[in-house]
């Protein structure tokens, strides 16, 4: 099987910056671009909308002076990365996260659950999430970024 991963949504924003992230990551982003299996989430353009509203500028992340949407757009062009909409399946599934894996977090919910049904490594450096996978390996692989 050919690499993939999908990126959550501070994956994107480190990646699209330049910031530091892992050895590991960043050959598995390279592989799944080459392959054309590299995912993003339609979560990670809303969950970048609301982070340009945090009060705290250190919380904010840096959209390169574009709003969330035309950010998203172009890094997704910049680095080849395809679409997963979220259709009813993936919508059901997040909404069994919480029950199932105890994570609350909206948006995270919803890339667990893309991960989970597509089977794709999600790249995140999420504690919540990498202890999640650890105690849950047959729902989700991390990729630490």
């Amino acid at each position: 099987m050919s690499a993939a991963a999908l990126l959550d949504t501070n994956a994107l924003i480190w990646l699209l910056a330049g910031e530091p992230m892992t050895v590991e990551s960043l050959i598995a982003i390279a592989d799944a671009r080459q392959q054309g299996r590299l995912y993003v989430s339609p979560i990670s353009a809303w969950e970048a909308a609301l982070a340009v509203r945090k009060t705290n500028p250190v919380r904010r992340p840096d959209l390169s002076g574009l709003d969330a949407a035309g950010w998203f757009r172009a890094g997704r062009t910049a680095l080849g990365a395809r679409l997963i909409p979220i259709g009813q399946s993936i919508a059901l599934e997040a909404a069994r996260v919480p029950a199932h894996l105890g994570h609350k977090d909206p948006g995270d919910c919803f890339l667990l659950a893309t991960a989970h049904l597509r089977r794709l490594p999600l790249v995140t450096r999420d504690a919540a999430i990498d202890r999640l996978a650890t105690d849950n390996p047959d729902y989700v692989e991390v990729v630490v970024c």
